[in-house]
């Protein structure tokens, strides 16, 4: 069987879900399992949606929800599945829920991470509920699955991770005789449930975790992510219009661009996948004849000539903090102090740089910030700097090859460099500008390394 999970935009008006349903058609002599994702700008509503309640903002609230069921009411009635009584009971299921979460976040009032998961999973209940009906009409046989029945995770609201033992079993009982009937599953992507049976989600793009992680659980010989793109790319196409297609790429390349601010795939998304060995291709829905990104465990023969460098990546909105203290000279145990600071705020840190007294790291998110300077400073100075971004180049073996620092910041004369890490990662080199210089920085390099007639690095 095969795995397959559409994003948003592949469910978010009537030609999008016909297609879909001629790809899932396309696929049947391999048995697809679907996870399908909310309707487009759903997820963003219901998060308006909990935010207006929770300040008791009544009339937002109702007018959210509206606009929320009538958008699905019209896809209904374009796809002629009006006459359908099972959507009609998921709609009136919607807006039952949706109306009592807005109640529950009133009398709360504030947005709690479990009622949130409670109103996010209403988009691919609803997306999940269509996509079924209108296979059925199609002559294909769906069944939709509940996600919260088959998969089972942790009780972190908001950001949960499914536990795969307890997943497995379930998975495989209601899976394994849909499939064997010829027919297709369809489950909610980004959904799960806790040991006690309280709907969880996995952050946002979990769906993608989902696919692989439902693709593990059931042994599937791929997976395919189908979202409104040709595939992974050499760059960030609204920065670099003349962004190419990566045609294969191993999992630990993006893995490292999936972290590193790829916008195709989660960061959590290959995990699953990567420790069964099951192949993940990244396909468009809108142009489903595009070959699209195949990622396997290692490269698969020869490179073809394609260039060291395989793809630019980067993350804006980052901090940079200089750290420094002369108790750091010759000491031991004075970056296990930092680290546990950072540890004991919740708070990740991507780049590190040392020197014999300080230290430099980045982070991206500022919300403890102010603890964890006040912390640090104790016993060392803080210095903050906002407004940064990393740029990464990854490839295959990047760091191995001789002169490759020099290719890459050769070109960038005339840019201030706050920190380069190269050496950590074999496959990535990684480096800290501001993000006024992002857009110029990347252009540069990807000019760089891939100009030329026949697209060098990535070819189409």
């Amino acid at each position: 069987m095969i795995a397959m999970k559409f994003g948003g935009t592949s469910v978010g008006e009537p030609k999008a879900i016909r297609r879909v349903a001629e790809i899932i058609s396309s696929r049947r002599a391999r048995g697809p399992a679907v996870v399908v994702s909310a309707v487009a700008k759903t997820t963003d509503e219901l998060v308006s949606l909990s935010d207006a309640a929770a300040n008791a903002n009544r009339d937002r609230a109702d007018d959210l929800i509206g606009w929320i069921l009538e958008r699905h009411i019209k896809l209904i009635a374009d796809l002629g599945l009006d006459g359908d009584t099972s959507l009609s009971q998921a709609l009136s299921q919607a807006s039952e829920d949706l109306t009592r979460l807005r109640q529950r976040f009133e009398e709360a009032g504030k947005v709690e991470p479990m009622l949130m998961d409670l109103c996010l999973s209403t988009g691919e209940f609803l997306s999940s509920h269509i996509l079924v009906s209108y296979l059925n009409s199609q002559d294909i046989q769906a069944v939709w699955v509940d996600a919260r029945e088959a998969i089972v995770t942790d009780s972190r609201f908001g950001s949960a991770r499914p536990l795969f033992s307890e997943s497995r079993r379930l998975a495989c009982r209601l899976f394994e005789p849909i499939l064997e009937e010829g027919k297709v599953p369809v489950m909610q992507g980004f959904v799960g449930a806790d040991v006690r049976g309280r709907t969880t989600t996995f952050g946002r793009g979990g769906s993608d975790y989902s696919a692989t992680f439902l693709g593990a659980l059931l042994e599937a010989k791929s997976v395919e992510i189908w979202t409104d793109v040709d595939g992974v790319l050499t760059a960030d196409p609204s920065l670099v219009p003349e962004a190419k297609r990566i045609r294969r790429m191993t999992f630990e390349e993006a893995s490292e661009l999936a972290y590193f601010g790829a916008r195709v795939l989660h960061p959590s998304t290959l995990r699953p996948a990567i420790e069964r060995g099951i192949p993940v291709s990244v396909l468009n829905s809108m142009k489903p004849e595009v070959e699209g990104t195949k990622i396997t465990c290692s490269s698969e023969g020869d490179r073809g000539g394609e260039a060291t460098v395989k793809s630019i990546a980067y993350k804006e909105g980052l901090s940079v903090l200089n750290i420094t203290s002369t108790r750091m000279l010759m000491a031991y145990g004075f970056l296990s102090s930092i680290f546990r600071i950072f540890n004991q705020l919740e708070t990740p840190v991507d780049l590190v740089a040392t020197s014999e007294v300080s230290v430099s790291v980045t982070v991206d998110t500022c919300e403890k910030i102010d603890q964890i300077v006040n912390v640090l400073s104790e016993f060392s100075e803080v210095e903050v700097q906002h407004g940064k971004a990393i740029v990464c180049c990854v490839g295959e073996d990047i760091c191995r090859k001789p002169g490759m620092p020099a290719q890459v910041f050769g070109e960038l004369e005339g840019i201030r460099i706050t920190l380069i890490s190269q050496g950590a990662s074999r496959i990535n080199i990684s480096f800290v500008i501001n993000e006024s210089d992002l857009s110029d920085v990347v252009n540069r390099l990807h000019r760089k390394f891939f100009s030329g007639p026949s697209g060098e690095g990535a070819p189409v």
